[in-house]
């Protein structure tokens, strides 16, 4: 049973993948929203881990040890909004002639909406399951890297760009990694969310690439990161020292 639950899962992330990657319907090409809003319609790139996540989760109920908040649910609120603040505080110029604060903020609402749906799937039920397989954490990280590359559906593969595929590959699978030992602390997806968000803060992101100057990127990474990993790294001090 687990494997068809894992192959209906990824079934529905590739398929909304590619209707929305690969061959989007006319409304959604046309879909035009004003006071910059359109940004939000990309969300549906990103629909296809949570779509396929929240239907196995439901049908199935599988045994879930990873849960949208986890451990803390003020932890992991205050670190999802670190960066919406950051974002704001900043401002992001755009060509829309929209208040650069203001579309900071969309901005930000719109990229930290993008990683919690992905992160939904990859580790909000495709970890769990694979945890339950008795897998290593190697194979797990592997697995999951995997088959988050082939999701992007960009197999624009050549010669001249063959070594940036296996780096992004190579990414994920570390990413991967890194992000099991998070929710082995945090139980939280939104946790995940924000360390995943920090590649896009860095360049991949097309909002993001040319939105801010080096040094404003370099101060959202930086101030994410160092807190961030401060959160982590005291998750359960609080409920330690209660229970000592």
């Amino acid at each position: 049973m687990k494997p068809v639950r894992i192959l209906l899962f990824y079934g529905i992330a590739i398929g909304l993948s590619y209707l929305f990657r690969i061959n989007p319907p006319a409304w959604y090409t046309d879909l035009e929203l004003g006071g910059g809003l359109t940004v939000f319609k990309y969300l549906a790139e990103g629909l296809g881990p949570a779509i396929g996540a929240l239907i196995i989760i439901f049908i199935f109920r599988p045994k879930r040890e990873i849960t949208f908040f986890g451990t803390s649910r003020l932890k992991s609120i205050g670190m999802i909004l670190l960066p919406l603040v950051l974002f704001t505080g900043i401002g992001i110029e755009n060509t829309l002639e929209l208040n650069a604060h203001y579309y900071g903020f969309l901005v930000g609402l719109f990229s930290i909406g993008y990683v919690i749906l992905e992160e939904l799937g990859w580790r909000g039920y495709l970890l769990d399951e694979l945890k339950a397989e008795k897998l290593n954490p190697i194979t797990r990280s592997v697995i999951i890297g995997v088959l988050w590359y082939i999701w992007h559906l960009n197999f624009s593969i050549s010669s001249s760009n063959i070594s940036e595929h296996l780096s992004f590959l190579g990414i994920l699978i570390f990413a991967s990694w890194g992000f099991e030992k998070i929710t082995d602390t945090t139980k939280s997806v939104l946790s995940v969310a924000c360390f995943h968000l920090l590649g896009s803060i860095m360049s991949y992101n097309l909002l993001l690439k040319g939105g801010f100057t080096d040094n404003q990127r370099w101060i959202i990474f930086g101030i994410c990161l160092v807190v961030w990993i401060y959160v982590v790294s005291t998750w359960d001090k609080q409920r330690t020292s209660a229970n000592q």
